[in-house]
């Protein structure tokens, strides 16, 4: 059993390692969709466009394969930003083949020769093909059960001043270099972390604290594989292989990242040594529910767009991941919950359980807007993007986790003057009442027994 898990494992990878790349790969067999894009790329000044179909037919219901006629087409849109995402808005009843610019056209009544066309042509204002975010659309405009099957293989690269090809649409040249910038900076601040927070005297050093050391070099570590993997993929077309790297240390990213989070969000090591059988039965649905979506993730990432429900799985995955994400929330009120009865019990920690139950509130306020932004902001912000600058979502989506990751580290950092480390003194006494005071109006004023 082992050995078969293995040899699965092994052949995932490696079925990555074939299809990453730009020039995409596309096998469509007796899709019943009247209407889908394939793929979008943002051209700059210069650039090429390139398409081959071959063993393309249609099937209209009686099982016999038929040529295909004019009423079928590939064609070409020109946006500002990538609207593949949103081809509802393109009519699928509407079949005005004549309104698309002939150049940019592809019908089944022309050029389809044995079933097979190619064509290519150069994106440059002296062509009449301005820059811009192009995107291929497939549309079936015969009645129902119509279904069409064909093997497309597209290339698409920018022509920089000098004559040299970039595989990497405009707005994606800059992220080799961005995502190397933010590996470097992980790398300083985790031996930042290690050197000046970690090591000295008097430091209440603890599992988690290594754990997020762990955290951050296994971070930098893959996004120095994925800048490897994009330095190559703007160079040759493909990953060369290196897409396997950076999706193994992808995985371990996103499943450390939702395991560490619940640990911390749970109080385990700053509040209890132990987790309750409600925080374990949280973890055990949510962290291998976290796993299995980033295999998902990976696997929808390496497929085309023009895949039969690429989008809607796309979709749910994320939406699990964002469930899983919010799931974890429930640890941290649990936390809350369990500090603020410990307050209210009057016992000989309440200075302690005080200064803890505000910090985990602020915890608290924290995680929901870094979710909030990664999950929704950024989703949000990378499909309205100028096609030039799409670039700047993954900056924004870093700079934001490496200030949760600033932030959260300043929180739990081991040193005496950590309120989560507090010790008593016998001046407690004299600051408790204030101490009630500002958590009551912390809570709208309501007082406490």
């Amino acid at each position: 059993m082992k050995s078969n898990i293995n040899k699965i494992v092994v052949l995932f990878f490696l079925f990555l390692g074939i299809i990453n790349a730009y020039k995409h790969h596309l096998e469509v067999n007796n899709d019943d969709r009247k209407l889908f894009a394939i793929e979008g790329f943002g051209f700059g000044d210069k650039g090429t466009f390139s398409i081959k179909v071959t063993n393309w037919t249609l099937n209209n219901g009686d099982g016999k394969k038929t040529k295909v006629d004019d009423k079928v087409a590939f064609f070409l849109r020109i946006t500002d930003s990538d609207t593949a995402r949103h081809v509802d808005e393109y009519s699928v009843t509407k079949c005005d083949f004549e309104s698309e610019s002939p150049s940019l056209l592809f019908r089944g009544d022309s050029n389809v020769i044995d079933d097979s066309f190619s064509q290519q042509f150069k994106i440059s204002a002296e062509n009449d093909l301005p820059e811009g975010f192009y995107t291929l659309y497939y549309k079936n405009c015969n009645p129902s059960p119509s279904k069409t099957t064909f093997k497309l293989v597209l290339e698409e690269y920018n022509i920089d001043s000098k004559g040299g090809i970039s595989w990497l649409p405009i707005g994606n040249a800059p992220l080799p270099t961005l995502y190397t910038f933010f590996s470097l900076l992980l790398f300083a601040t985790a031996l930042v972390w290690v050197l000046f927070c970690l090591r000295g005297e008097g430091k209440r050093v603890n599992l988690l604290h290594h754990l997020c050391t762990a955290y951050l070099v296994i971070q930098a570590i893959e996004l120095l594989f994925e800048a490897i993997e994009q330095h190559y993929i703007k160079l040759t077309g493909s990953a060369n292989g290196w897409n396997v790297a950076y999706y193994i240390f992808a995985f371990a990213q996103g499943s450390f990242f939702i395991i560490l989070l619940a640990m911390i969000g749970s109080g385990w090591y700053f509040i209890k040594p132990f987790l309750s059988d409600k925080e374990k039965k949280i973890f055990m649905i949510v962290i291998p529910l976290q796993i299995l979506d980033n295999i998902a993730l990976i696997v929808v990432d390496e497929e085309s767009r023009g895949a039969a429900n690429w989008i809607s799985w796309s979709n749910i995955f994320i939406f699990v991941d964002l469930i899983c994400c919010l799931a974890i929330i429930v640890p941290i009120v649990w936390s809350m919950n369990h500090l603020k009865d410990s307050v209210d019990s009057n016992n000989d920690k309440v200075v302690k359980n005080i200064q803890k139950l505000r910090l985990f509130r602020s915890f608290y306020l924290v995680v929901i807007c870094y979710l909030y932004f990664t999950r929704v902001i950024i989703y949000l912000l990378k499909a309205t993007l100028p096609y030039k600058y799409i670039w700047l979502g993954e900056f924004f989506s870093l700079t934001a986790s490496f200030a949760f990751y600033c932030i959260t580290g300043y929180q739990f950092r081991p040193s005496l003057d950590n309120p989560y480390f507090y010790l008593p003194t016998q001046d407690d006494d004299h600051d408790l009442n204030e101490l009630r005071a500002q958590l009551e109006a912390e809570d709208g004023g309501a007082p406490r027994d």
